[in-house]
């Protein structure tokens, strides 16, 4: 006997308890998700936070000067790049490259107060440096004085949830995810899920990006000689692992796609599936706050299509294409405010709808060559940016600590060592205005004060400016320049 489907829709209870109430509360997106904080708010942002001696008590006119946008501010933001926990008493270990490997001292945690600073990301590629333990410590320090961490979790979850900050104004909330890892420590630091068994596994909320590269037609050609003539080039650790595959329109090498081209091109791809659970919980936080920002940390680049060049010197100061679109689609589910971070160097402002996009916020305290805390590796022989070093013996050594952190390690330029912190000012929850406030970071010395932010001088400050201005005019910004400040007036 079949069975016979009806189209019927049910029959509506003739007596029913539930409740048929309707004018219950409602989520209502365009209704809750924009800010919405009355009268003047005032945010203030910045980049990079590499921090190792206290500053915020200096009597140093320059140095209050650069830290005034912070403390005048309502709030202010940071990406801290580095683990607070005292080092003597740490129970855990490194896990980083034997370079810039920052613990500093839980007092600055209270110096980071001490500035203003009310909510700092976490998740970025330095999260890996000192492991859970680490994080663990530098977060529970950063809470101890009122700061809100984000971006690290205990699992996928965790890592991935908003979190919120209440403040006389309102609340304000923020999710951190990063894109750039260290060397072999995406897998054991990208944050997972609890199911089944599996308690998950602590870490950095993740956003995995694929880069696919143009070849002009030489290059193209060159390649594809290479593949077919030696494929054994590409090996990974066994033999059932794929390195290489060639496909008729494409070769896959490891993780980089290969495509043909009249130009050289990079272009990346966000994981789809990470993407919408960004977005999902982007609008969770608009529904939960008065204000919602969302925060990238990142080390994917452009290069120059007429003059490709590879590694530091091929790097351009154009966004990426995924940080592009990845801004404006936060902030089309609700983010009021999208910062981005990674290049060392301040670089393009837009305004989209009515809403700031950072594209990256360069260096605001940068001091990794004043580390206490020095990794075997550095000691050790390794090649390390194209230069090798024989191993030193660290007991009989007669070289000094700062040599060794500023020769055996990255070696960063003079533009890491300039930037600016940003005051977004508000006015019955409409952006109003952003105020550049330029800061030199030091790189003429002494060592001692390396990377402690203070008030750019007119030279200094006009470089700066000039520098966000170019960048920021093929986004339609225009930065005015006034007093040692760039200002751009947002339209009504």
């Amino acid at each position: 006997m079949g069975i016979t489907m009806s189209n019927k829709k049910k029959s509506e209870p003739i007596i029913s308890t539930s409740s048929k109430v309707t004018d219950n509360p409602k989520y209502l997106p365009d209704r809750d998700h924009p800010m919405s904080i009355d009268g003047d708010f005032t945010i203030a942002v910045v980049g990079d936070i590499v921090q190792t001696r206290m500053i915020a008590q200096l009597d140093d006119a320059a140095v209050s000067a650069a830290l005034e946008p912070i403390r005048n501010s309502d709030f202010a933001i940071g990406n801290l790049e580095q683990a607070i926990c005292d080092w003597r008493k740490f129970d855990g270990h490194h896990y980083g490259v034997g370079a810039f490997m920052i613990m500093a001292h839980p007092s600055i945690a209270d110096d980071l107060a001490a500035m203003g600073f009310g909510l700092l990301s976490r998740a970025n590629n330095r999260l890996s440096d000192f492991g859970a333990e680490g994080n663990r410590a530098t977060d529970s320090h950063l809470r101890r004085v009122g700061i809100q961490p984000v971006g690290f979790g205990e699992h996928l979850s965790d890592a991935r949830a908003p979190v919120y900050v209440d403040t006389r104004k309102g609340r304000i909330a923020a999710i951190a995810a990063t894109s750039s890892f260290q060397p072999g420590g995406e897998k054991a630091f990208s944050a997972a899920a609890r199911i089944g068994n599996s308690n998950g596994r602590p870490g950095v909320n993740s956003l995995h990006v694929n880069r696919t590269i143009t070849l002009p037609p030489k290059a193209w050609k060159l390649l594809n000689e290479l593949v077919r003539e030696a494929s054994y080039a590409f090996p990974l650790n066994y033999a059932i692992q794929g390195g290489l595959t060639v496909y008729e329109d494409r070769i896959q090498i490891l993780h980089n796609t290969y495509i043909p081209g009249e130009k050289a091109r990079y272009q990346y791809t966000a994981d789809r599936a990470e993407t919408d659970i960004l977005m999902k919980e982007i609008r969770n936080a608009a529904a939960y706050s008065n204000f919602t920002i969302f925060t990238l940390h990142y080390h994917q680049w452009n290069i120059d299509a007429d003059d490709p060049l590879g590694g530091f010197h091929g790097e351009t100061s154009e966004p990426p294409d995924f940080l592009e679109s990845l801004g404006k689609q936060a902030i089309d589910n609700g983010a009021d405010m999208f910062c981005a971070h990674g290049p060392f160097d301040f670089r393009a402002i837009e305004i989209y709808n009515g809403k700031p996009i950072f594209y990256g916020l360069g260096s605001f305290i940068r001091q990794p060559y004043l580390q206490e805390y020095i990794p075997w590796e550095t000691y050790s022989a390794h090649t390390f940016t194209g230069h090798d070093y024989e191993s030193v013996n660290p007991i009989d050594t007669t070289i000094p600590d700062a040599e060794f952190l500023t020769t055996r390690t990255g070696r960063h330029p003079a533009r890491y060592f300039k930037g600016a912190s940003v005051s977004c000012d508000y006015r019955d929850s409409r952006l109003q205005r952003l105020t550049i406030h330029p800061v030199d970071l030091g790189i003429d010395g002494p060592l001692s004060d390396l990377g402690t932010p203070r008030k750019a001088g007119r030279k200094r400050s006009e470089e700066i400016l000039h520098s966000i201005a170019e960048y920021s005019a093929k986004f339609g910004t225009k930065v005015l320049m006034s007093d040692g400040l760039g200002i751009i007036e947002i339209e009504s």
